[in-house]
């Protein structure tokens, strides 16, 4: 989580919402990071588990990403729970509820 937490500071450093995502391999081997640049790369999907997601698609060259954990600063919402469950991502870790859009417990239940 603390990897997250220096990706959502490099987002905030951007001006973006600071949340940052790290995809973890079972042996505790880091995949790969993300954190948001929605408005840097002007892409509403440019989320920060979303480019993690982008990011170890292309370094394990396939879209399946089971085996992995993936941390988030805050509670997916309901396009990146999506991109999470199509992944096939075991198992999500978020620091904190998000009441206007989790879809992990707060508003909907994506992944189970």
């Amino acid at each position: 989580m603390n990897l997250a937490l220096a990706e959502a500071q490099k987002a905030y450093e951007l001006g973006e919402v600071p949340i940052g995502a790290v995809l973890v391999a079972k042996d505790g081997t880091t995949v790969s990071v993300g954190h948001n640049l929605r408005e840097t790369a002007k892409d509403a999907t440019a989320h920060a588990e979303i480019e993690a997601i982008r990011a170890a698609n292309k370094k394990l060259d396939r879209w399946r990403l089971s085996g992995t954990t993936l941390y988030v600063t805050i509670e997916p919402c309901p396009m990146c729970a999506g991109a999470i469950v199509n992944s096939r991502i075991d198992r999500v870790v978020y620091g904190g509820a998000d009441i206007k859009a989790g879809a992990v417990h707060s508003i909907f239940n994506v992944l189970t």
